[in-house]
């Protein structure tokens, strides 16, 4: 199956006003991303701030507070969602919207002060080679930062499915320890946490709608189950967890300096 970015990016522009409500993992994270970045804040060189993946603005919203004044550009591959922010944060003359592929982007060297995004890189091809090339286009003492869920989440979604001998249809996610040796390869000094974050649903009928209805249920495999086997996966999850769904998350927030 081809990648499907095509999709991927459809599915965010219809998505926009349900995905600023109710991205709610995406919204704590981008408040973490924010206290991860707080020991550093002063720390940035010359040059502008770009964020990748800005979504409705999650964490848009604190480089706008914690950067007065600095040029910050905010960007998305949704031109629906670069429109979202450009409407909430154009009172800031500083700041700039851009809609922008990372992945085919022409990645400068030497540019920008700081590179952030929050929940992005699990929508990447090859998210390893693109945060790589993002490092490169870093100043000296500058900053890439990413926060994202790694191949270890979902595992209750995926033992429930063993269980049952029905399709674990979530998608693959990044490596974490793949894109930091990727990353590690550089002239940079890479720091990095990772924890974990629950969701509760009702039932997976409700999980697989937030999923459809944020934009985030675009299907990298193909991989498809039957009402029936939906069925047999909701009835069995929410036996295994006291009547509710719980959805867990392991998240990898990554910084990487570039050595001056």
């Amino acid at each position: 199956m081809d990648f499907p970015k095509s999709e991927i990016i459809e599915r965010f522009s219809e998505s926009v006003d349900y995905y600023n409500e109710h991205a709610t993992i995406q919204k704590t994270t981008a408040e973490r991303l924010a206290n991860a970045l707080q020991p550093w804040q002063y720390s940035l060189p010359e040059g502008p701030i770009i964020e990748v993946g800005a979504g409705t603005g999650f964490f848009s919203k604190h480089l706008i507070e914690m950067y007065p004044g600095r040029e910050l550009i905010l960007s998305d591959v949704s031109y629906e969602m670069v429109q979202f922010c450009e409407n909430n944060f154009s009172e800031g003359k500083h700041v700039s919207f851009k809609t922008m592929d990372v992945e085919s982007f022409d990645w400068p060297e030497n540019k920008y002060s700081l590179i952030a995004g929050n929940f992005v890189a699990q929508w990447l091809k090859h998210p390893a080679e693109v945060m790589s090339k993002m490092a490169q286009s870093l100043k000296p003492g500058g900053f890439l930062l990413m926060s994202f869920p790694g191949s270890e989440s979902f595992p209750q979604w995926r033992k429930y499915c063993l269980d049952l001998g029905i399709p674990f249809t979530a998608n693959p996610l990044p490596d974490i320890e793949e894109v930091v040796v990727k990353l590690s390869m550089g002239p940079v000094k890479v720091d990095y946490y990772e924890d974990q974050s629950n969701e509760e649903y009702n039932s997976v009928y409700e999980f697989y709608d937030h999923l459809k209805r944020s934009g985030t249920g675009t299907s990298f495999t193909g991989k498809k189950i039957s009402a029936k086997q939906l069925e047999l996966l909701n009835n069995y999850w929410k036996e295994q967890n006291g009547g509710k769904v719980y959805v867990h998350y392991h998240t990898a927030f990554i910084a990487v300096k570039r050595d001056l």
